[in-house]
């Protein structure tokens, strides 16, 4: 984004419902062994807390050509990455959504 300004949005569709995050908040990155944690909730009040480890042998690191073509920077990418998803709802249990391989996980810089 232009000026600095960066916008984050999650949307999770969960029990046939769109629950959209506006408020996400990195807990951890690591570029390099490809991890993301964050922490997000909605204005009624549900929460959900992730984590994301996309190391491994399927990891792919791509060079990305600037759109100005001044140059180029690296994305990394994993598409068999392990996520766990732990949900907060008022009035009910908390639920974790847990997969061992199938989320994807992009990440830009070091």
């Amino acid at each position: 984004m232009p000026f600095g300004l960066v916008f984050r949005k999650a949307v999770l569709w969960h029990e046939g419902m769109e629950h959209e995050f506006k408020n996400l908040q990195e807990i951890g990155r690591d570029p390099d062994g490809l991890l993301w944690n964050f922490r997000c909730s909605t204005q009624d009040g549900f929460r959900l807390e992730g984590a994301i480890a996309g190391a491994g042998p399927s990891i792919h690191r791509l060079p990305y050509m600037k759109t100005d073509c001044s140059g180029s920077f690296e994305v990394a990418n994993n598409s068999l990455a392990r996520a766990v998803l732990r949900l907060e709802r008022p009035g009910m249990p908390v639920e974790t959504l847990e997969t061992s391989i199938g989320a994807v996980l992009e990440m830009v810089g070091r």
